[in-house]
């Protein structure tokens, strides 16, 4: 016998048919993706198994590759640049190299295959299931819960407008007009949510305003003096704007283009800064001695409605908390649905008699594609803005709204259809018994998962409300 023997699944299929044909190319098309990974790891080994220096730097041993043999240090050349330090830590963390590439390639074009080659044992050729998962999923959460934040103030502001019948409708009439100049936050929710919720059309010329910091900060506002009595109320101003404030009275020849959001700003917002009224105090010491303190003008904000700070302050600490132990406990709620996970896949497939850790892997590998598809209807739906589409009068138009639906949809379309073709490729069985059974695996393991994701958020809410006493200040 001569040659190298090949896997069952590669020998030519007899016969002329269509499917003989078809088994031909997929099999030739698999030995020449293993020539090329192999050619790839073969170069990646000769790159770096030739050390900078012929002895180790901590314990002197002459080195025979790129680790030293007796005390295990790799050979670093101290003296490469700055960026090549940053790709190794990656490379070490994470294995972010041309195997990175090579895997993400895979884990779309190919569902089960790095499941399969994993279980083969060909590792050394891909990321490793779990450094892989461990990557997508910091840079998953770090990103969104970041922006859940973000839109979870714009929804404070937005759900706080509790104004009277009577005003509202002597605002719809227009008997007010602007007439009242203050400081104030969130006037642009303000505008929002007066058009949004109160269906007040002509928001925008009863309120206008100039923007001192950041696209839902700081503003001088103009406003109806009946609003400004009905809903707004002092409070204290942020420590970064009065730095803010003060650096660019300080500075008056510093430009502001791109210093909010990203856009370029007229000189309105430096007539708002030099407007803000600053009044010097002469304070006197212990020790008699004159001093002069500074004390900034009074600014307000309407966002929890009658002037009951107490309730604001409660809220903000309630969401604060939410918020953080939501970012902290949410990795590690689906991490914790792995094992289970795998187990259920070890259920379905018992027959198989796979070890449990073949099935470990391949639920690592899924739920890396579940975070990955997850990331697009979630893009989108921040994109057009949560505080508007939990609105009753929605501003998006008709192809905004088919867009985000059609999306919605898609994403549970296509993690079915990614989850029958991994079962197909790892498992090797019929379509038809494949179909059955992805169809219950998936709307098993979807209904366990959200009764425990409802219960873990019931659990969440409960415990930061017993901390924060949200319900005392609510009664």
């Amino acid at each position: 016998m001569t040659g190298t023997m090949e896997h069952p699944h590669d020998q030519e299929p007899e016969g002329s048919t269509w499917t003989g044909r078809l088994k031909r190319r997929l099999a030739e098309r698999r030995r020449r993706i293993r020539r090329q990974l192999e050619l790839k790891r073969l170069k990646r080994i000769r790159r770096k198994t030739t050390p900078h220096y012929s002895f180790c730097k901590n314990c002197g041993t002459p080195l025979e590759g790129m680790y030293c043999y007796r005390c295990g240090q790799y050979a670093l050349d101290v003296e490469q640049p700055f960026w090549k330090y940053i790709r190794q830590y990656f490379e070490n963390m994470y294995q972010f190299d041309t195997k990175l590439w090579v895997t993400l390639r895979f884990l779309f074009t190919r569902p089960g295959f790095l499941t399969a080659e994993f279980n083969a044992g060909k590792i050394n050729s891909y990321v490793h299931p779990f450094r892989l998962y461990m990557c997508v999923s910091v840079i998953f959460f770090a990103v969104f819960l970041m922006l859940a934040d973000h839109e979870m103030t714009k929804i404070q502001a937005l759900s706080g407008s509790d104004l009277r019948k009577d005003v509202v409708k002597r605002l719809q009439e227009a008997t007010s007009l602007p007439d009242t100049v203050v400081y104030a936050y969130h006037a642009p929710n303000l505008v929002q949510a007066l058009s949004l919720r109160h269906g007040i059309s002509q928001a925008d010329s009863l309120i206008h305003y100039q923007l001192v910091s950041g696209r839902y900060g700081l503003a001088r506002t103009r406003m109806p003096r009946l609003l400004f009595d009905s809903c707004f109320f002092r409070t204290e101003l942020a420590e970064t704007d009065w730095e803010h404030i003060r650096f660019y009275r300080e500075y008056p020849e510093a430009s502001i283009e791109n210093w909010i959001d990203g856009q370029d700003y007229s000189a309105e917002n430096w007539a708002a800064i030099r407007a803000f009224r600053i009044d010097t105090l002469h304070l006197h010491d212990k020790e008699g001695k004159d001093s002069i303190a500074l004390r900034p003008e009074t600014v307000y904000d309407w966002n929890r409605g009658l002037g009951d700070e107490v309730r604001m302050l409660s809220n903000e600490q309630f969401k604060q908390s939410v918020i953080g132990s939501f970012s902290k406990w949410t990795p590690l709620f689906l991490m914790a649905l792995l094992p289970f996970f795998a187990w259920m896949l070890a259920v379905f497939y018992r027959r198989k008699r796979f070890p449990y850790m073949w099935h470990f892997a391949h639920a690592i590998h899924l739920n890396t594609i579940f975070l990955m598809l997850l990331s697009i209807p979630l893009s989108v739906t921040f994109y057009f803005g949560i505080d508007e589409l939990l609105l009753t009068n929605v501003t998006l138009n008709s192809y905004q709204i088919g867009f985000l639906k059609g999306t919605l949809f898609a994403f549970p379309l296509a993690l079915f259809l990614y989850l029958l073709l991994s079962f197909r490729q790892v498992y090797r069985q019929g379509w038809i018994k494949t179909f059955i059974k992805t169809v219950l695996f998936f709307l098993t393991f979807s209904a366990i998962a959200l009764l425990l994701a409802f219960a873990f958020f019931v659990y969440l809410l409960y415990v930061e409300s017993e901390q924060t006493d949200i319900f005392a200040y609510n009664i």
